[in-house]
């Protein structure tokens, strides 16, 4: 198409010069010279098309010219663009440790969760209303005999007062401190520990040199435990001593131990205690290192009775009740700087963003459920995380058999990571384990944190069991597939 543009112009310049020197020469009346023929039907025609093309090759090279400035002055306007804010700091989990039915280890559970082999079951001990046992989720074996004996020596030898355990505070007890026993020997493996002790030792027996130089301490461990609400506070007092006096026989010293929480704290959930622990993590003068314990059982006369009494206990007749389950779960926690002292923490999970919020109206009532509250949280920890939802290895949850709940998690799942495999990719704890509050929650965090190491990519983790708080964690791998 160009060779007729090219064309049309010159026969343009030709047939202007040519009609406007004709037009000229008959309205003056007169033959033109030969000079004037030349000059005006070949040279004026070729000097019209030369300014032509000459105008349109300088036109073409100042565009180039003006691209080229904007395209240098660009590039320093690119590089002022503020790149995305930096990560939060994140806690590592240095290791988990659970007794919950189906597994008094991890290995165990998630054995027991991929064979499809973690159901509850009727009740050999408990009964309904109606005289039917009960469908429930039981550890083989609490221990809490054994706990009995060794608690009430302790505590006749430290003078306190007969907490009044009912058989489901026995044997939340008994979980939690085998939990913990097995956390606290790990928080001892600490680096800074053991040369630590030793040199007090020596100090406070005159044999230490006078020149020596102090060794650096190991940091002071907190020790958070988290209790079912209606325990009292005498309970949860004497709970928690009695928790210290274990993580100090696994070999922990009493000195590095955090003072015990007020009463007040005692009534925090564990979402609520690790966004503490997360706020607090990033302050390099105070070294981050905790367990964070939750425990609790329905399974008692008095916990059924609280469920049936609630309408909440799983029936015949209410099939959208909650199945009783018990048991603990606890996480090692610390900043990357203290992980890195500990024996066998060379992988682990971070946790690096946790989000919560209340529901507008509680689960159990709502007819049609569209409040967006644990969406929210979701794609709040992905942003806080600066993860896509495409990039999500797996989900875990709390979530137990309730029609509502199951919803509410797909449509999450759907929504954020549809990529994944409900049967393979999604982890519903409460519906192998039964109901049990915060121990659900932190068992699918622990669950999180090996499903993150082994997949070597980010798990969300979902706490939607309660009929109003909804709580979202995001866990990636501390080392780099």
């Amino acid at each position: 198409m160009n060779w007729l543009r090219n064309i049309a112009l010159a026969g343009v310049a030709f047939g202007g010069s040519w009609g406007g020197a004709i037009w000229f020469w008959r309205e003056t009346n007169r033959m033109p010279a030969t000079s004037e023929l030349a000059l005006y039907l070949l040279v004026l025609p070729l000097l019209l098309l030369s300014t032509w093309w000459l105008g349109r090759k300088a036109w073409a090279r100042a565009s180039a010219a003006a691209a080229t400035a904007g395209t240098v002055g660009a590039a320093p306007a690119a590089e002022a663009t503020p790149a995305a804010p930096p990560l939060a700091p994140a806690l590592q989990i240095a290791a988990s440790a659970v007794r919950v039915p189906h597994g008094a280890s991890m290995p165990e559970l998630r054995a027991a969760l991929a064979a499809n082999r973690a159901r509850p079951a009727l009740d050999q001990e408990l009964y309904d209303d109606d005289g039917y046992p009960i469908l429930s989720a039981r550890l083989a074996d609490a221990g809490e005999a054994a706990l009995r004996e060794d608690l009430e020596h302790w505590r006749t030898t430290q003078a306190l007062n007969d907490p009044r355990f009912d058989l489901a505070q026995w044997r939340a007890l008994a979980a939690a401190t085998s939990v913990l026993a097995e956390l606290a020997a790990l928080a001892a493996s600490h680096e800074q520990l053991a040369p630590w002790l030793q040199q007090e030792q020596a100090r406070q027996h005159n044999r230490l040199p006078p020149d020596a130089a102090p060794l650096p301490p190991p940091p002071v461990m907190q020790l958070l435990p988290v209790w079912p609400p209606e325990w009292q506070a005498p309970q949860r007092s004497l709970a928690e001593q009695w928790l210290r006096a274990i993580a100090i026989e696994a070999g922990w010293p009493s000195q590095r131990l955090a003072s015990a929480a007020p009463p007040a704290a005692h009534t925090a959930d564990a979402a609520q205690v690790l966004a503490g622990l997360l706020t607090r993590c990033g302050d390099p003068r105070q070294p981050c290192l905790a367990i964070v314990i939750a425990a609790g059982s329905h399974l008692s006369d008095a916990g059924i009775g609280r469920l049936a009494n609630d309408n909440a206990l799983f029936t015949a007749n209410s099939p959208q009740g909650r199945i009783p389950g018990e048991g603990a779960a606890g996480l090692l926690l610390a900043d990357p700087a203290q992980a890195a002292l500990l024996a066998g923490s060379e992988r682990g999970s971070l946790l690096q963003a946790l989000h919560s919020g209340q529901r507008g109206s509680g689960a159990d009532t709502v007819k049609r459920d569209t409040d967006p509250c644990l969406s929210s949280a979701a794609s709040a920890v992905l942003q806080a995380a600066q993860v896509d939802g495409d990039a999500l290895a797996a989900v875990t949850a709390d979530t137990g058999h309730r029609t509502s709940r199951v919803t509410e998690l797909m449509q999450v799942v759907t929504s954020v990571a549809p990529q994944l495999d409900p049967g393979a990719d999604v982890a519903s704890i409460g519906a192998s384990c039964g109901s049990c509050g915060d121990v659900t929650w932190l068992t699918a965090l622990a669950v999180a944190d090996a499903e993150a190491q082994d997949r070597g990519g980010p798990v969300l983790c979902i706490s939607n069991e309660d009929p109003y708080r909804r709580c979202a964690a995001l866990l990636r791998p501390a080392l780099p597939a």
